[in-house]
């Protein structure tokens, strides 16, 4: 720290701090425009000058760092005639037009100086003989180039803040003007993040979207909550006007996302007031569904599953929990499951996308949650990326990750296809489909070969030490690189390079994806990864680790919180007899009454459904029409079970196939908690009303276990269910809404005076022993293979620009306006060996289904392989994936499918 005056008042900063930043910190506010704390400093404005005892002329505060000693003037007649002089001839050339759609900052300081009366202006405003001309393209945002005043913000914002450079200038001296790309947005590679209008401080770009409508002094009030779309967790500010949300910006010096947002973040929203929304109870009768009254709905469904249960037994019932939902919400649900129906049947989408990664995790270290806060992304030495499109699906982590290799950071990127992220990486190992065992253990193979082992950690924090080590290194002795590279088709040079470059970086951090779990060998794949990880000991250590980031805003929390059919929350399975007695003393039920038997998971549940075991199931806020693998196989389930009951907020490919529909809430709706990525609780708060009749999802699932005779507390609110579900949930017990308030917490969080937990295992693993545990595993090729049939393999994946089954996506206009159809990727060798071109209409089929969709010739792919992504339901990619599980996580392979395509 350093002591410093400023106007004769003493402060404290640490050394080297910006001047400028310490200032407006300490509510000193010296004026300026181009200065932004997320930024590199300008110095374009001037308006920011202040004098510097030993310095000469007037220095602009927001180029010079603060020293011992010394002494500043920020304010003084000198100083604030200069300032007003300056913004003079800003105005000169600046359209100070307003109409109260975004925040001016130019405005505020207009009237500050005076400069509001025009008898005050030096000059005339000379604007209007400049030919600017507005660019209107981009489908967020409008740039108005007369209310530019060239402070560089939004160009560094999208350098700095986002990683992506698409923003510079053109032109020269007073015509010049700011272009996306090579010309105009629209035409550009800007992917509608909006860093750039958030960090505009004049109005020259705003975001389209409720312009016409939107006017900030009728804003009615500003709602801090959680982005509902991917696992990052971004803190967002809603703007409420007249009952609707009408623009959404990012938080600002809060993590997760230090006020960056993607597009969905931004601009996702418009779902919320759909005409579409579901309203009220729907009954079908005689195959039509028809508007009833909550009575009417829940006396139905608390007589259909009562009769099923006593009929069948409670494990002919099971539910489906979202990862979507609070964890409120989901907490009440699986209690709903395991004391109303009396069946450990629940489960959720996490099944299909991270459970092999959880499982293998648990099984090797203790836990299935990422071991690193997001700002390690940044900051460690190298990261080795695997099956994992961070860009697109996860937007801000990306962020961190292209500002850490802006530094210097070593990415090794592993994917069969290419990803934006490829290009900032050090190397790009692109194996074959299925071979991911293969490839990992040859890793390992070069990293013992080269002495690259850590043998002290593994003596001390290995499970069997060197001789458990003994056993991986025999048997991944035949995975030499050119044996890897025969099984790959990666080159023995690049397997090479990032075996060494994971293995002797100071730090090295792992960031997993569903490229790697949703496989049938997805428990190996990840058994490899941390066998790779364990023998370097790059883990228990700060920026060390493995993260797999989640796809959905509370894939984390569910989990956490107990909506599995094998564990309770906090992790602890259900045949601890234990945790089962003090769970039932918590929740007021027979001990006896709370099963020690695991239930199925979500694939089991619907194949026990087409045999018949299963005769009713709870679908809360998922859509398995769209997310369940083998879907000609989940559609005959659902018919031939005897009653479903979906619980959401649009109709979707699911809901055609329940006997009740009831509307319920979305995430802008209600109050409650999320879990983000790096295990971080996030408060949600409650913006607008639900429309209609519809409720929030707890209120429906509490009255629905009263109608069965399995009543619950009289909750008053949201906080009083977290406080529960923190007395059942060993690593959230010291968590509470009264300590949200002060900012997020990252379990584990054992009592109320525990600060959180950023880094996990920087003492031991959350295993028995206290250990990690190597498993050695063997590459077994894939099952499913190609041939002549069927000669290429589909891969699948996400979009940037939508969110999983799209419900809420392809309900907003902007996400639609940038992609709004499905498509299949090629390699350009394939389409001229099948005859196709580029828009081509063609017709996928598999051994279980067929689709159609158009082509686009890529070689993003590999030869031999295809990608297509999967939200879009005119094109359901999972007709053509297929239901064989993973032994252990029970996941489906939705990486790989044998496919033929046919030109129509």
């Amino acid at each position: 720290m350093v002591t410093f005056t400023i106007d004769n008042r003493t402060i404290q900063a640490p050394d080297g701090s910006n001047l400028l930043d310490v200032a407006r910190r300490n509510g000193i506010a010296i004026p300026g425009l181009c200065y932004h704390h997320k930024l590199t400093p300008t110095g374009a404005c001037r308006l920011c000058l202040v004098k510097v005892e030993g310095m000469n002329g007037l220095i602009a505060s927001c180029t010079v760092k603060v020293a011992e000693g010394m002494v500043v003037t920020a304010f003084d007649p000198e100083l604030e005639e200069t300032r007003r002089f300056l913004l003079n001839y800003l105005l000169y050339e600046h359209n100070d037009s307003y109409d109260g759609t975004y925040s001016d900052e130019m405005r505020e300081l207009i009237f500050r100086y005076g400069l509001d009366k025009p008898e005050n202006r030096y000059l005339k405003p000379n604007w209007e003989k400049i030919n600017f001309k507005k660019d209107d393209s981009s489908p967020v945002l409008t740039y108005d180039p007369s209310k530019c005043i060239k402070c560089f913000r939004c160009i560094k914002a999208c350098d700095e803040v986002q990683g992506k450079n698409v923003l510079s200038f053109t032109e020269r001296g007073i015509n010049s003007f700011i272009i996306a790309g090579t010309g105009i947005w629209g035409g550009s590679e800007c992917d509608g993040c909006g860093e750039c209008i958030q960090l505009c401080p004049t109005g020259a770009i705003v975001e389209k979207p409720n312009r016409d409508i939107i006017n900030l002094e009728r804003i009615e009030k500003k709602i801090i909550t959680t982005c509902p779309y991917c696992g990052v967790g971004c803190q967002i500010e809603l703007l409420v006007q007249d009952g609707r949300i009408v623009r959404s910006n990012g938080v600002e010096g809060v993590s997760p996302n230090d006020g960056r947002l993607c597009i969905k973040g931004r601009f996702g929203y418009e779902f919320v007031h759909s005409p579409d929304r579901l309203t009220k109870p729907l009954i079908k009768h005689n195959g039509l569904f028809e508007e009833v009254t909550w009575d009417e709905a829940f006396d139905l469904i608390a007589k259909k599953f009562t009769e099923i249960k006593n009929k069948y037994g409670p494990n002919a019932l099971a539910g489906y929990a979202s990862a979507k939902c609070t964890n409120e919400d989901n907490y009440l649900f699986q209690k709903f499951v395991r004391t109303a129906f009396g069946t450990n049947n629940i489960d959720y989408c996490t099944r299909l996308c991270h459970a092999s990664t959880v499982t293998a995790m648990l099984k090797a270290i203790g836990d299935g949650a990422g071991s690193n806060p997001i700002e390690d992304f940044e900051t460690t030495d190298c990261l080795f990326v695997i099956g994992n499109n961070i860009i697109e699906t996860h937007p801000i982590t990306a962020t961190y990750v292209k500002r850490g290799a802006a530094k210097g950071q070593k990415i090794i990127v592993v994917d069969p296809k290419w990803t934006p992220l490829v290009p900032y990486a050090t190397v790009w190992l692109q194996p074959k489909l299925g071979t991911d065992v293969a490839l990992l253990n040859g890793l390992v193979n070069i990293i013992i070969k080269n002495g690259w082992i850590n043998r002290k950690f593994i003596e001390e924090r290995v499970e069997g030490g060197m001789e458990a080590f003994n056993r991986l290194e025999k048997l991944t002795a035949t995975y030499s690189s050119a044996y890897a590279s025969e099984i790959t088709g990666v080159q023995a040079s690049k397997l090479e390079m990032a075996a060494r470059l994971f293995a002797t970086s100071p730090t090295s951090m792992i960031a997993t994806g569903m490229g790697m779990s949703q496989q049938v060998t997805g428990t190996h794949n990840v058994f490899c990864l941390i066998n790779m990880m364990l023998i370097t000991g790059q883990v228990g250590r700060e920026k060390c680790g493995i993260n797999p980031p989640r796809g959905q805003n509370n894939v984390q929390g569910a989990t956490d919180v107990g909506c599995s059919p094998l564990n309770f929350p906090g992790y602890i399975p259900v045949k601890d007899d234990d945790n089962r007695r003090r769970v039932a003393e918590v929740w007021g039920v027979p001990y006896e009454s709370l099963s020690p038997e695991p239930g199925l998971t979500t694939v089991e549940i619907m194949q026990a459904a087409y045999e018949g075991r299963i005769k009713g199931i709870f679908i809360m806020g998922e859509n398995p029409m769209i997310s369940d693998p083998n879907l000609n196989h989940t559609e005959e389930a659902l018919k031939r079970m005897e009653f479903v009951v979906v619980q959401d907020i649009f109709q979707t490919e699911t809901t055609r196939f329940a006997d009740v529909i009831l509307p319920a809430s979305t995430w802008a709706e209600k109050e409650g908690t999320y879990v983000n990525s790096d295990r971080r609780v996030l408060r949600g708060r409650k913006a607008v009303e639900c429309p209609g009749e519809a409720r929030v999802d707890w209120k429906i699932i509490h009255e629905l276990a009263g109608r069965m005779g399995k009543p619950m507390p009289e909750y008053r609110n949201e906080s009083e269910i977290f406080d529960e579900l923190a007395r059942v949930t060993p690593i959230l017990a010291g968590i509470s809404y009264a300590r949200l308030e002060q900012g997020s917490i990252q379990w584990p969080c054992p009592d109320k005076d525990h600060p959180g937990t950023q880094t996990l295992y920087l003492d031991r693993f959350n295993t028995p022993t206290g250990r990690g545990k190597l498993f050695p595993v063997e590459y077994i090729p894939q099952n499913e293979k190609a041939d002549a049939d069927y000669p290429l393999i589909l891969n699948s994946g996400r979009l940037l620009y939508h969110y999983h089954t799209a419900t809420m996506s392809r309900r907003t206009k902007v996400l639609r306006d940038f992609i709004d159809e499905s498509f299949v990727l090629i390699h350009p060798g394939d389409a001229k060996s099948y005859g196709l071109t580029h828009g081509a209409r063609v017709r996928i089929e598999s051994r279980r289904g067929e689709l159609e969709t158009i082509v686009r010739i890529s070689d993003d792919v590999r030869e031999g392989e295809v990608f297509m992504p999967w939200h879009f339901t005119e094109s359901q990619v999972n007709r053509l994936t297929r239901d064989e599980l993973d032994p252990y996580s029970r996941i489906a392979p939705f990486k790989l499918s044998a496919v033929r395509i046919t030109k129509i």
